[in-house]
């Protein structure tokens, strides 16, 4: 037997503590966003709000073993969330992996990569819409009378940009924007640990 072959392992590049580090802040980053937006879509998406997932057949126990409060909407708002995070993640993932930055002018001269950009470029934005109408939303619903008094009175940043509705869009957008800046980061870090040394 031969060991004259060289290792697979020798031209990995070393995972070192700051490129852990790294991943680990990244993805306590991306744990802080996902909560974020499903506390989020849970206060503004009030769909099957009484259908509660204890009393559904055969799986209702476990449901009511871990959350007897639980309901659909609550599935929703965790499937929203998780699309919210998920696809700006995955679309860099894709990005690393086909090494589209090496050579965009290339990629995009085929005609099944326009498509695939289009079909990206619609989601992406569907994913920015879904955040920003739901962030105004629960802006707004704070400036919404509750009796004699409205509820923005209780928190100056929300009453502030519950009157200033132009200025409550654009925070909406900013949030939406970091989520897709923070994918990059984190896909970047991941990157970082299949990259190979020159």
């Amino acid at each position: 037997m031969s060991f004259d072959n060289p290792s697979p392992f020798e031209k990995a590049k070393e995972i070192t503590f700051s490129v852990i580090l790294t991943i680990a802040f990244c993805l306590g980053l991306e744990a802080g966003m996902f909560t974020m937006f499903y506390a989020v879509y849970t206060e503004t998406i009030g769909l099957m709000n009484e259908t509660y997932l204890s009393e559904l057949p055969v799986i209702g126990g476990a449901f009511s073993a871990l959350d007897p409060d639980a309901n659909a909407s609550h599935i929703i708002s965790f499937l929203l969330a998780t699309f919210s995070v998920a696809t700006p993640l995955f679309i860099w993932t894709e990005i690393h992996r086909q090494k589209i930055m090496d050579d965009p002018q290339e990629w995009f001269s085929h005609p099944q990569n326009q498509i695939i950009a289009s079909i990206t470029a619609l989601v992406l934005v569907m994913v920015i819409g879904l955040e920003v109408v739901n962030l105004y939303t629960l802006v707004a619903r704070e400036s919404m009378p509750s009796g004699f008094v409205s509820q923005a009175q209780d928190n100056g940043v929300m009453a502030y940009l519950a009157e200033n509705k132009g200025l409550a869009i654009g925070v909406s957008a900013v949030i939406a924007v970091i989520n897709i800046i923070l994918a990059l980061f984190t896909t970047r870090a991941f990157h970082s640990l299949h990259s190979n040394e020159d």
